[in-house]
């Protein structure tokens, strides 16, 4: 597939050429997020739960990152603090979970 112009959205996982010759892949995108207690390990929370109002991670990941299918890697209970990593590779996501 030939890139016709600077607006032109390429797949992350696309191989590109450059007169030829292969350029080297992106590192993958994570993101680190301390999440605090009471915070759902979840990007939206729950229908049945709506009006308990319960914090979690899809308010706070920014919007631009949601946007372009960011996901939590891994899971913490709710009222635990650690640290999540956020990803947009669904084959590094698997790896890290299940080595």
């Amino acid at each position: 597939t030939r890139i016709k112009g600077p607006k032109e959205k390429v797949p992350p996982d696309a191989a590109l050429f450059l007169d030829g010759n292969l350029l080297p892949s992106a590192a993958p995108l994570l993101l680190v997020y301390h999440k605090p207690k009471f915070v759902l390990s979840v990007m939206e929370d729950d229908k049945k739960y709506k009006d308990q109002e319960r914090k979690h991670l899809g308010q706070v990941l920014s919007a631009r990152y949601k946007r372009c299918g960011m996901h939590p890697v891994g899971r913490l209970d709710y009222d635990t603090t650690g640290l999540i990593l956020f990803s947009l590779e669904g084959k590094l996501t698997q790896r890290l979970l299940h080595p």
